[in-house]
């Protein structure tokens, strides 16, 4: 087993420096032009006169960890599900994403809240930046990174009016004081100095984001220097997990991106353990340890979205066979088919309008024979309206009971 450096010099401080030497010089080793200064949690503040240089040692089972998350993305690009299914997932999925990164970091949030921004037009709700901006995600619009302002045009569209004035950068881009980490009662994480160091570091993480390196790797060494610069006052985890959720949905598949906060939620502990481990003085900017416990991380979200999709497909399959036990026509068929898929997954009660079933059934069947059919579902007992104007129908939930439970 891979041992952090700190628990070398723990077992036997003779053997420290000496591997610290052999894994840094090692012809496989991976230099990077970043630097920390280490943070001691004792003293509860950045050791300035030390600094290191990041460095990553690849190892086989990161090796064997990113086969897999490319099999598991290769499987989630895959059409599991049916259009609909799919699309209503994403938006289901790209919620929880919203609803965790929120909750990681004590952010108090609801999924009714969060699918009213996702559906303002007013630009007047809370949450509205972040859900927009998650949006962007899904409608495939890259976010460049070419320069510094480009890092905070992305906080101001994510944070839109959510952050209190206080809290808002007072720099030319960035704030232009010291900021600390708080947890369990003590200082846990200290940011850059101020402005000037800010802007030095994420120039040369400019320079790295365009270096020619595998991408998870890459990916993940830009998550930790970003969390280490931290350089806002408010916001900086939700930032730098929207920068990773938005690269992986572009380099392997909407789904994986959209399920690293769920994931990091989950392991809470273990993300932010990782973070104060390669912080670690006698770690020696060794950022290997933090690489094996993201990719840990990703492949157990996508692990997670997987089993989501499986037991969708198993309920749809359910959805099918109790629909064809009814008395009904084709054409109610289909309707209820439509109907109960959207419950399965259903963010809140919503509801398909008639509407969106003539635009679904547009080549089949006309919105006067969608009104029509729906009426007569209704009648047998087997839809409920919900809304009038525009008409909304839902499945009975009597019918899906044994389905959902």
């Amino acid at each position: 087993m891979y041992k952090r450096l700190e628990i070398v010099s723990y077992e036997n401080i003779g053997d420290y420096e000496a591997e610290y030497v052999s894994r840094f010089n090692s012809t496989s080793t991976f230099k990077t032009n970043l630097e920390i200064h280490p943070f001691s949690q004792r003293e509860e503040r950045r050791i300035t006169t030390e600094k290191h240089k990041l460095f990553y040692v690849p190892l086989m089972e990161h090796m064997s960890l990113i086969e897999k998350i490319f099999h598991n993305s290769k499987l989630l690009r895959s059409n599991l599900l049916s259009k609909l299914m799919k699309d209503r997932l994403i938006i289901h999925q790209m919620i929880d994403e919203i609803k965790s990164t929120n909750d990681v970091e004590g952010v108090k949030s609801t999924r009714k809240e969060l699918v009213e921004a996702l559906n303002d037009k007013s630009k007047s709700k809370r949450f509205f930046g972040i859900v927009s901006m998650y949006n962007t995600i899904i409608e495939e619009e890259i976010q460049t990174i070419s320069s510094l302002s480009d890092f905070r045009t992305i906080y101001d569209k994510l944070f839109f009016n959510d952050i209190e004035d206080k809290d808002k950068p007072d720099g030319e881009i960035f704030r232009k004081d010291i900021i600390y980490v708080a947890g369990g009662g003590k200082r846990v994480h200290q940011g850059n100095p101020n402005e000037p160091a800010i802007r030095e570091d994420l120039e040369k993480l400019l320079i790295f984001m365009n270096s020619d390196i595998p991408i998870l790797i890459k990916a993940l060494i830009t998550h930790y220097f970003f969390e280490y610069v931290h350089p806002f006052y408010d916001g900086n985890g939700r930032t730098g997990r929207f920068l990773l959720s938005s690269y992986l949905a572009r380099k392997l598949d909407l789904f994986t991106g959209l399920s690293v906060s769920e994931a990091v939620l989950q392991n809470k502990k273990k993300y932010e353990d990782s973070f104060s481990n390669t912080s670690h003085p006698k770690n020696r900017g060794e950022i290997t340890s933090f690489v094996g416990d993201m990719l840990e991380i990703i492949l157990k979200g996508q692990e997670r979205m997987l089993a989501k999709v499986n037991k969708l497909k198993n309920q749809i399959e359910q959805l099918s066979n109790l629909i064809n036990l009814l008395e009904v026509s084709e054409v109610e068929a289909e309707i209820l088919y439509i109907l109960g898929q959207d419950q399965l997954f259903e963010i809140v009660d919503e509801g398909v309008s008639n509407i969106k079933l003539s635009e679904i059934f547009k080549n089949t069947y006309k919105r006067t024979r969608i009104d029509k059919v729906t009426k007569e579902l209704e009648i047998k007992g087997f839809v409920t309206k919900v809304k009038s104007n525009p008409i909304v129908y839902k499945m009975n939930s009597e019918l899906l009971k044994d389905i959902v439970d």
